[in-house]
């Protein structure tokens, strides 16, 4: 019952998953990320509302967020974009994950496991082109299918990268990629091996991107409403709220919250709200945030505590104890302009929101 949630609009979820269905056409298939507890917004719910409103299947990033979703019920398909260890291999082939492959030693447990189980195990090849962080280089697939083919119960199913700059406008290092891997995938065919999709479309490649599209698109941010480019519109999907706790006028000169950082210019009427860094509201954001109340901007005053913070709201008429308060999410305060005060991204913002923060679904 604590006064400080995180209000997700299920009809926004659904309305940008929509837009991407326009701009990716009925011949793709979706792959909705919802790793990172869909980045903070509940695995779950929005896997349930995705699946049952046009993603074809989900990605997430581990075998323990894909466990989340096999025991809540969830039996659609479940793609793992991370790495995963060999010793997963057993619980991968038991709950039918599909996992990024790019290790002979991962996929030779995957096929011990699916040989032992009676099953075949279905993977997708990661081919690094230029992300430099996980994958097979191109020059590389030849000697990883060497070992490859000679592995009984794996299949492989598909081939992917990541696009390290699809949302940087003056950048030419997408087109770089997608020719690096329309040549690896040239040289699969060259080696005689088949695969049914290819993939390499992040949220900004799908919107600036169409040559990226191929077989599957992986929309992540785009989805709960932020990152949109062009006309697309894209709605909000995180409401983060509070309620004020306490007000308090206090005169000029007045120091405010750890280490006094902020002082009081003029006789001030201070709201405290029970919310802070543990709840995954940046420090950094100290004397920097904005919050919206009462319609009114008000100035985030002092450090970000742990579980609260303190905002300035002389200006707001008619402000009581009680009064909700919105973090980002309305016409007012948006998460980008809380990533951008805090010096970072909106990705980071929404997955950072604690699981002490309760999520009401509307």
């Amino acid at each position: 019952m604590r006064p400080t949630w995180a209000e997700i609009s299920l009809d926004s979820f659904k309305s940008n998953l929509g837009e991407v269905r326009k701009l990716v056409g009925e011949d793709v298939r979706i792959m909705a990320i919802v790793k990172a507890d869909a980045y903070g917004h509940g695995a779950v719910r929005v896997s349930e509302t995705a699946l049952g409103h046009g993603a074809d299947m989900l990605g997430v990033a581990t075998v323990s967020e894909a466990m989340e979703l096999r025991r809540a019920g969830i039996t659609g398909e479940i793609f793992l974009l991370g790495s995963i260890d060999p010793q997963e291999a057993g619980i991968v082939v038991e709950n039918a994950l599909t996992p990024a492959c790019y290790s002979l030693d991962v996929l030779e447990a995957l096929s011990e496991a699916a040989v032992k189980r009676g099953k075949t195990a279905r993977y997708h090849l990661k081919v690094d082109t230029g992300m430099t962080r996980l994958g097979v280089g191109v020059g590389d697939i030849e000697s990883f299918f060497a070992s490859a083919s000679a592995l009984p119960g794996v299949i492989l199913e598909g081939v992917f990268t990541h696009l390290a700059s699809s949302e940087i406008p003056q950048s030419d290092y997408t087109d770089y990629q997608l020719g690096v891997f329309r040549e690896g995938l040239f040289f699969l065919g060259e080696l005689g091996v088949k695969c049914r999709y290819a993939h390499s479309a992040n949220s900004a490649s799908i919107q600036r991107f169409p040559d990226s599209h191929m077989d599957i698109v992986r929309p992540g941010i785009m989805l709960y409403g932020s990152g949109g480019m062009g006309e697309i519109g894209l709605r909000p999907v995180m409401k983060l709220k509070t309620r004020i706790v306490q007000l308090r006028e206090v005169s000029p000169g007045t120091p405010v919250g750890y280490g006094g950082s902020f002082v009081t210019g003029r006789e001030t009427l201070v709201a405290t709200l029970p919310i802070g860094y543990a709840d995954g509201y940046p420090r950094a954001l100290s004397n920097r945030a904005k919050v919206s109340v009462g319609g009114r901007l008000a100035p985030l005053i002092g450090s970000v505590c742990m579980d609260f913070i303190m905002v300035d709201v002389t200006d707001v008429p008619g402000v009581c104890v009680g009064d909700e308060v919105v973090l980002f999410g309305d016409d007012l305060v948006s998460v980008e302009d809380v990533s951008s005060w805090a010096e970072t991204i909106s990705y980071e913002v929404l997955s950072r929101v604690s699981p002490r923060v309760p999520r009401r679904y509307v």
